[in-house]
Formats: structure tokens, sequence, C-alpha cells
């Protein structure tokens, strides 16, 4: 459905759409990141290895997740997994996106822990959706999207939302046993996210492993040139 935006341009303002729709996907993830920063009912998993990390070695929050998500980065070269703008666009645009919904908080304080674990699972649907909505450029993905992408063509008789489950398992046991704080949300993102993944991309027809990502260089190409 969203292909249109872009499916008839040349290649140049093909490429720049896909860019500034990617942009847009990824303040809407950010939204759905501060949705779980509202709820306040634990980390989601790799959020907690960042806390966990900080816990263990002597660097700050900050630190760690950097630190982690260029060791991702690193992981997906060697699993010859495509860093493009997709995946630039991520590390600016995610942050950014949280940042602004933070500043304009526009979802009051949440007493009840019902309702906190209500929009913890709305925001589960909205990372999901976001994840395809960026994803269907074929600019690359984020990091941790890569990592679950290049992991699940690798197991193709498994889906990829349990593919997220099983790495999200493994992450969520490396922050327990550093120290990190696990709660509600944890659990939920571990093991509900893959769910909802799975529910999504079924829904709109999508197959994250089919996407032929391209990368940085590929994409610099085409809009300097305006030739495939």
């Amino acid at each position: 459905m969203f292909e249109k935006l872009w499916k008839n341009l040349p290649p140049r303002y093909n490429r720049l759409v896909k860019m500034v729709w990617s942009a847009f996907t990824m303040f809407f993830i950010g939204f759905g990141i501060y949705l779980q920063i509202e709820a306040d009912i634990g980390f989601p998993s790799w959020n907690a290895l960042n806390q966990g990390f900080s816990i263990v070695f002597p660097i700050t929050y900050g630190t760690a997740s950097i630190t982690i998500g260029l060791s991702i980065v690193v992981i997906d070269l060697l699993l010859k997994e495509p860093i493009g703008m997709g995946t630039l666009i991520d590390a600016v645009c995610v942050g950014l996106g949280c940042d602004f919904f933070s500043w304009l908080d526009p979802v009051p304080e949440m007493e009840s822990l019902f309702i906190k674990i209500i929009v913890f699972i709305i925001s589960l649907f909205i990372l999901s959706y976001g994840q395809y909505m960026y994803m269907i450029t074929g600019l690359s993905c984020g990091p941790r999207d890569a990592f679950t992408v290049a992991i699940g063509k690798r197991c193709k008789k498994i889906s990829i939302g349990t593919v997220n489950n099983i790495i999200s398992a493994v992450v969520l046991a490396i922050s327990w046993a550093m120290g990190a704080t696990i709660g509600i949300g944890t659990v939920l993102s571990v093991f509900g996210l893959g769910m909802v993944m799975d529910w999504t991309f079924k829904f709109c027809k999508f197959e994250p492993r089919n996407v032929n990502h391209e990368d940085i260089l590929t994409t610099a190409k085409v809009i300097f040139t305006n030739k495939e």
C-alpha cells in the first residue's frame, strides 16, 4: 500500500522519498518507545541489557547503549546484512521521536497497573507496525532488526516473531544475570513483541526476510547518478 508513494518516481526521488518515509516511521516508533517509558513497568530486554552492562562495567547507561549498538552492527556485517540509510535514520530519528513525545507529553500520568499494561501492549503494536512501515523501503534495517532478520534467514522454518522471542529471551537472561531491573514490561516485551510482530506482518502480508535491502553506498550512488 505505502509503496505507491515512491513506486513510479525516478530513481533519485524514489530514494529520497523512501528516506523521508523512513524518518517519519522512526518518529512513529519513537512514540511507541515513549509509551513504554510512560508505562514504567520495566525495561524492554535490550534496554535492560544496556542497564546490565552499566552495572557490571564502569560505564554510563548511554555508553553501554552505544557500545552494544555498535557491537550489533559489527555482528550484522559478519552475518552479511547490509548497513544502509535505514540504519542511520534509525540511529538518529527513533531517539529524536522519543525525545519529542517526551517533551510534548501527550499521555497523562497513569496510576493503574492495568492501564499501564494496556498502554505497554499498545506500544508493542506501534513498534511492530513501525517495523513494517520502514522495512518495506528496502533501505536496510536498524541494527537489532537486522540481527533478527539475519537469524531468521538461517531459521526459515521459524516465524520471524518467534526468532525475535528467542533473541529477546537470551538478552533478558543475560540482563538479569548482570543485575538489570526486570519488570512486567520486560516480560511482555520478550514474549509479546514477537507474537504481535507475527500478527502484524501476517495482516500486512509482509515477510521481512524477503526484502532485498540496499547498503548505504548503493543508495548514495542512485541519488547522485539518478540511475538504478
